[in-house]
């Protein structure tokens, strides 16, 4: 499969506070959270009361070792997306606790939650995505198989993994355009792949058409919560867009779970109306 594609920037692993622009949190206009979801942890009511959100388990996993009725998530919402807590059992060799409350950003989306989540412990793993990655998927009937079997899988995925190569030539020219094209017909070859949506997102974001650019990189995450590059990117078009508490939660979970390198951080033009945030300057600093 093939890299994804870059970001716009790169970026330092920096620690941003979780509650980050929590203060100035607003009810979002956005699906209607409050229902249940299934998730690794199992299936989780989510509560409402104005800003602030409330998980509780449901119905936990067979693996998950957390009790119906245990609370999960406390989260505050800002727009489209939610911040706070999410609570995870732990595994690994060098783990000693056996469970955390890890930083999340959390996409809402039509289908439901996608994001990340960062536990600051070493040598422990979250039973989640391999680098954070969790989605809360509003309860349904699964989806059909795609015709053709394993085989015509495979075939189709190579095709539209052909496409997103002649995508990233042309973006690689500044060929906007023709780029976007190579992107959408891999999207409808193999609506999987994220790269595919972020690479449409790009191009937006090359024409300065920021609030597209935005969409797109949401629906890379929506297909796949462990793609780095989307964080990243939507930091920067939040502050582009003047969105210092979204930028921050998108740029924080980037950073938290290694979707962004160290080099260039404060040489990137995106990101340059961050950088007299105090909590910004310094952790960035501390991180440098």
């Amino acid at each position: 499969m093939p890299a994804p594609l870059l970001a716009f920037s790169t970026a330092l692993a920096l620690a941003l506070p979780a509650a980050a622009g929590a203060a100035s949190a607003r009810p979002a206009s956005t699906p209607a959270l409050a229902g249940l979801y299934d998730s690794p942890l199992g299936r989780v009511e989510l509560v409402v009361d104005g800003a602030s959100v409330v998980g509780r388990l449901v119905a936990p996993a067979p693996a998950c070792p957390f009790a119906a009725g245990d609370e999960v998530l406390r989260a505050t919402v800002l727009d489209d997306s939610l911040a706070g807590r999410l609570r995870v059992w732990l595994a690994g060799d060098a783990c000693t606790a056996r469970e955390a409350w890890g930083n999340v950003v959390l996409l809402v989306g039509p289908a439901g939650l996608s994001g990340a989540v960062h536990v600051a412990q070493r040598g422990c793993r979250p039973p989640l995505g391999r680098r954070g990655g969790v989605a809360f998927a509003r309860p349904s009937a699964a989806p059909a198989a795609p015709p053709g079997g394993a085989s015509g899988g495979r075939a189709r995925r190579e095709r539209a993994q052909g496409l997103l190569r002649d995508g990233a030539v042309w973006l690689s020219e500044g060929r906007a355009e023709a780029a976007r094209s190579r992107f959408e017909a891999a999207i409808e070859i193999d609506r999987d792949l994220p790269e595919a949506y972020n690479g449409v997102g790009v191009t937006y974001r090359m024409r300065n058409d920021l609030p597209a650019a935005l969409g797109w990189y949401k629906r890379a995450l929506a297909v796949d919560p462990d793609f780095g590059d989307a964080y990243y990117n939507m930091a920067c078009v939040y502050t582009l867009q003047g969105e210092r508490e979204l930028a921050l939660r998108y740029l924080q979970i980037a950073a938290l779970n290694g979707y962004a390198s160290a080099k260039g951080i404060d040489a990137d033009p995106d990101l340059a109306a961050l950088h007299d945030d105090p909590a910004y300057r310094a952790l960035v600093e501390a991180h440098l």
